[in-house]
């Protein structure tokens, strides 16, 4: 102990006589710590930690083997692999579509949409969670489909001011009253980060509607033709291999015995934890890795500093090893400096990552799960003090047994206190490396880049300058309420100063998995089976919809008035449906059957109008099939079948951000039961499909031009050293008649020598890591040659313009000073 401190003591004394070394290197570590620090607390928040779940390892997902996302299970194949299946102890069933993800919550405040679930009663069993407050509903509520609801801690709070009783209180859900039972904790956010509330499954509006079963029989009682998400609690020795295994032979009897075209084409199971983190894992990944890079690099350049230090304190080492400290004891020393080094690097960097973290939770896109629990816990700090037990390794082994290798008596002969080491040697080779993990970083931020250019650049297929929108829901609305009060709300707001178009349409952007409502039949021609399950989207549109998205007309006509309940139903098409149905003919005219506008499939479309592809589907998809029909064609049994909501899309001539009050004033006063979310502009909608994007690449960026700015500084501290060390050396070249021309070019062919070697390695192995990025990829190669030709030139650019300074002070050296000197 004594031993440790008197190392301690004198190690603190070094530090602050060298003020200068020990700054920049406190300022290199502590930048590449605090990255990491801020990167590792985002991945232990969303993809390490434990769920707040009871035996998290053992729950799975099962999902659609093609469609992890929105993909589950058909009802009827749901029960049958419960009654047969022996690897789960438990298995519960939810429902998440789209469509219910916008549920009207009424009572004595303004209703408001928010995300809310329709669940089995063996869901919160399944999870292993119980309600903070109040109790769950068991299986004789949810067969009597009694509407009882279980609330999240954040709408106990939002709507009931965390009060005690709201137990028995009331809330209407979809203009139906529910009553409170219970309280979740506030960890609890599933199936979804926003979840406001859970209901047994029997009251969902689909579950058992007399009606819809009655005008179609795809609604027939429970066997609702959508799909329904399942999860499931594995049995206690029963492995995940096993599970699955028994999970897909089940699947595949109930296949073979009952064949149907809604049925997926197989069952995966999916590990909670994995799924939850979703696209997003890896893309942090991808983040740590470079922060990583950057680490490397800060300690590979406090290793050329420690060694350019080292080499002033070889006769200081030299002087102790004659007083017979042996090597071992030189070592711990100089390794003590640099532990210390970088204990107080960290410390500094923890302050760094603080700051870095909030501006990570702040920019970072909506969606990535549990990213508001990002923070400095015990396992950060733990990671952190390792990290920098870590570094001290990395940047001080390596320098302190190469100056405690040195010849004692050699050095004391000579009576120097440093050598003229070149460039080419150990130090050269860190600066290689550090310019080689430069070139990989440099090369994936490129390639994002130019990936997001490519997205920004596609063809949208419509126009979103000067357009707004708002979503319309009109739950407590009669029918025949609805029947006139969409073509009314159309006409008030086409009638507001300054708008030129106004439209309607069912879902404004479908991100999730397509539709696959292929064709039925087409007039003429025979339909095979599979263009009846191709992707292919229909959607009820109203008033001038393409006009107010700017969609240009390729054929035909658009819909018009005459378009009505007791003419031929019409409907059209894109160029992706045209191209695919009548690639070298002319589709207006033709005939079609699937899915019309009159709630059953047996009367004939007559296609009237092709239009441009639109992404509506996300900006990295290629557009889908879409038919389009008119909403005043909507019938079901022979009466008017009205749209319950409806995305608004508003054209205007001026500023669409001055037309958000007079827009929602206008709805308002037709009725004062309709729901209006915020007013969006189009462009923010479609910046906000770019902010995941926008995210990795601003990120990846950052860090890369962190790690270009380290690798600048270490060939300069490096071409630096070099021209100190050679004074002598240049004083005799340039007395024997070279000139300053001459040694400049020296000085910059070594260091460009240096940044080739780093480069050419650096390009080999971004060949090969590159790769790995190809789903975060779009429009471009992972091999991309123009990306790696500009990182090249663009890393010599910087070497040489690093080592341009210190070659400048050669060039002045003076031969008959420096020659007098030596």
């Amino acid at each position: 102990m004594q031993t440790l401190l008197q190392d301690l003591r004198y190690a603190l004394r070094t530090l602050a006589k060298n003020p200068a070394f020990t700054a920049v290197a406190l300022i290199t570590l502590a930048l590449g710590i605090a990255v990491n620090t801020a990167m590792f607390s985002v991945m232990e928040a969303v993809m390490l930690r434990s769920l707040p779940y009871n035996d998290t390892q053992h729950l799975v997902l099962l999902a659609d083997s093609q469609d992890h996302l929105s993909g589950g299970l058909l009802l009827k194949d749901f029960e049958k692999l419960q009654q047969r299946s022996h690897s789960f102890q438990a298995l519960a069933i939810y429902y998440r579509d789209s469509g219910f993800s916008r549920v009207t919550l009424g009572g004595s405040i303004e209703p408001e949409q928010v995300q809310g679930a329709f669940v089995s009663s063996s869901f919160f069993p399944v999870m292993g969670v119980a309600p903070a407050l109040g109790r769950i509903f068991d299986s004789r509520e949810e067969t009597a489909q009694d509407r009882v609801l279980i609330i999240s801690h954040s709408l106990w709070l939002s709507r009931f001011g965390g009060a005690r009783d709201v137990l028995g209180r009331t809330l209407r859900v979809n203009d139906r009253v529910f009553q409170i039972i219970g309280v979740m904790p506030e960890t609890f956010q599933f199936p979804a980060r926003d979840q406001m509330f859970w209901a047994p499954i029997t009251t969902n509006p689909y579950w058992n509607d007399p009606d819809l079963a009655k005008a179609d029989p795809r609604y027939h009682t429970r066997y609702f033709w959508e799909r329904w998400q399942a999860i499931g609690r594995l049995a206690p020795g029963v492995t995940f291999a096993r599970a699955q295994a028994e999970t897909s032979a089940i699947f595949q009897q109930i296949a073979r015995d009952d064949p149907d075209q809604t049925r997926g084409t197989g069952l995966s199971l999916l590990p909670l934890q994995v799924e939850l983190s979703g696209n997003t894992r890896l893309a942090l990944i991808v983040l740590f890795v470079a922060v990583c890079f950057v680490l490397l690099i800060a300690c590979s350049n406090v290793a050329n500093l420690a060694l350019a230090r080292g080499a002033g304190r070889r006769r200081e080492i030299a002087i102790r090893a004659a007083l017979g400290a042996h090597r071992a004891r030189l070592v711990r020393q100089l390794f003590t400096e640099s532990l210390l080094l970088s204990l107080g690097a960290a410390a500094i960097g923890l302050f760094i990552a603080v700051f870095l973290i909030r501006v990570l939770v702040a920019l970072a896109p909506a969606g990535i799960p549990r990213l508001d629990q990002t923070g400095i816990d015990a396992v950060v700090l733990g990671f952190t003090l390792a990290l920098s037990v870590f570094a001290a390794v990395l940047f001080g082994v390596f320098p302190a047994l190469r100056v405690s290798t040195q010849g004692s008596a050699e050095i004391l002969h000579s009576g120097r206190a440093s050598s003229g080491a070149a460039p080419r040697g150990s130090r050269g080779m860190l600066v290689v490396t550090e310019f080689a993990l430069a070139v990989m970083l440099l090369t994936g931020a490129g390639l994002l880049v130019r990936s997001y250019l490519a997205v920004e650049s596609v063809d949208l297929g419509f126009q979103p300058q000067h357009a707004v929108t708002l979503y319309v829901s009109t739950p407590a609305m009669s029918d025949a309420g609805r029947v006139a009060f969409f073509p009314t709300m159309i006409e008030r707001i086409g009638a507001l100063p300054g708008v030129q178009a106004v439209g309607t349409v069912e879902d404004l952007f479908q991100l999730g998995a397509p539709e696959k409502r292929g064709l039925r039949a087409i007039e003429g021609r025979a339909v095979d089976r599979s263009d009846q399950s191709m992707p292919l989207t229909w959607q009820t549109i109203g008033g001038d919809y393409f006009s107010a998205m700017g969609t240009k007309l390729l054929k035909g006509r658009f819909f018009n008035e005459q378009d009505g309940l007791n003419s031929p139903v019409v409907a059209i098409i894109d160029e992706s449906m045209a191209r695919r149905y009548w690639p070298r003919e002319n589709p207006i005219g033709a005939h079609i059957k699937g899915g019309d506008a009159r709630g059953h499939n047996d009367d004939w479309v007559t296609i009237v109008g092709v239009v441009g592809d639109m992404r509506r589907n996300g900006l990295e998809r290629e557009p889908t099939a879409h038919v389009f029909t008119w909403y005043q064609q909507n019938l079901l049994n022979g009466v008017p079948n009205p749209l319950s909501s409806a995305d608004v899309v508003v054209r205007t001539t001026g500023d669409p951000a001055a037309l958000a009050l007079s827009l929602r004033s206008s709805i308002r006063n037709l009725s004062d039961s309709v729901i209006l979310s915020p007013v969006t502009t189009l462009e923010d909608q479609l910046s906000d499909q770019l902010a995941p994007r926008r995210f990795q690449t601003s990120l990846l960026g950052s860090f890369s031009f962190l790690a270009l700015s380290l690798a600048a500084i270490g060939i300069y501290g490096l071409m630096h050293y070099s021209v100190a060390s050679r004074t002598h050396e240049i004083g005799v070249r340039m007395a024997i008649g070279a000139t300053r021309s001459n040694v400049l070019k020296l000085i910059l062919r070594e260091a460009s020598q240096l940044a080739l070697i780093g480069i050419v390695a650096g390009l080999a192995a971004a060949l090969a890591v590159t790769r790995l990025l190809q789903s975060m990829l779009f429009g471009v190669h992972p091999t991309d040659p123009l990306t790696f030709a500009l990182v090249s030139v663009l890393l010599v650019g910087v070497a040489l313009l690093a080592s341009f300074v210190p070659a400048r002070r050669a060039t002045k050296v003076d031969p008959m000073v420096a020659l007098r000197h030596e």
